[in-house]
Order: structure tokens, then C-alpha cells, then sequence
């Protein structure tokens, strides 16, 4: 397929394997035994690895408006997987920190998210993955 100078936009390539990769990503999705919607994994995911995490820096390291990290928060704690707490250095600053059900949804999380890296084991080898990683960490900081 000729794709013309389009080729060699980057953005364009990155659209193309976020299509690619959603694609994949849903269908192995179907085949779980629950669909969860894309993202769901992430937020918990992260509050464990940093507890006292504040909304705007999740938001932030997800690339995500605060708006929508408020969403994801409202219907998390909703659940009673995460808790707000004020901050003891700071009381203005509010806090996020997963509650015991959290920590359990965040360990389902990170075997589900395991599950859904098998589309693309093998098509890198370990060397071509850290870079792309590295790359594509350079490219958001670049842009951000």
C-alpha cells in the first residue's frame, strides 16, 4: 500500500498501530471472561504502585484530562477500591490510595493486563521493545 508521504509522519504511524493494537486489544478483551473497558486497569494499577498519588499527577502520567481522570475516580471510589485522604503535609492536596478491595482489583488487574500483552510477545525481540518504549516515552515528553 502506498501511503505517500504519510509514510513518514510519525503521528500517522502511531495512529495506525493504536489501530492495530485496539484492535488486537479487543479482541482478546472478548475472550476474558469479562469485557472491561480500556483504561479500567490502568488508574487502580498506578494508585498501587504510588500510593499518595494526587489526581492531577495520575492524570498527567496518563495523558488524560483531569476531567476524565475525575470520572474514572468518582466511579472507583464509588466501588471502594480507592480512597481520597487529605494530605498531612498539605491539606489542600488530596491524596489517592487503594483500599484492601483495591489492592485485590489492582493484582487482578495487572494478570488481566499480563494476559492482554500475548498479541504482541514474539513480534519484538526484548532489545527492539526497550527501545520502542524508550521512544515512544521521548516522543510524549516531547509533546506534552
Amino acid at each position: 500500500m502506498d501511503f505517500g508521504s504519510t509514510r513518514e509522519h510519525i503521528a500517522f504511524q502511531v495512529h495506525l498501530t493504536w489501530r492495530a493494537a485496539r484492535k488486537a486489544l479487543l479482541s482478546e478483551m472478548e475472550r476474558g471472561e469479562q469485557p472491561v473497558a480500556l483504561g479500567a486497569y490502568s488508574i487502580p494499577m498506578l494508585i498501587g504502585l504510588n500510593p499518595g498519588i494526587t489526581p492531577m499527577q495520575l492524570a498527567s502520567a496518563l495523558s488524560l484530562d483531569a476531567s476524565k481522570v475525575a470520572l474514572f475516580l468518582r466511579d472507583l471510589v464509588g466501588k471502594g477500591l480507592v480512597e481520597r485522604t487529605r494530605s498531612a503535609s498539605d491539606g489542600r492536596v488530596v491524596e489517592l490510595r487503594l483500599t484492601a478491595a483495591g489492592e485485590d482489583f489492582a493484582r487482578q488487574a495487572r494478570a488481566a493486563s499480563e494476559k492482554l500483552e500475548a498479541p504482541f510477545e514474539g513480534i519484538l525481540s526484548g532489545d527492539e521493545k526497550e527501545t520502542l518504549i524508550t521512544l515512544l516515552g521521548k516522543l510524549r515528553e516531547g509533546i506534552a
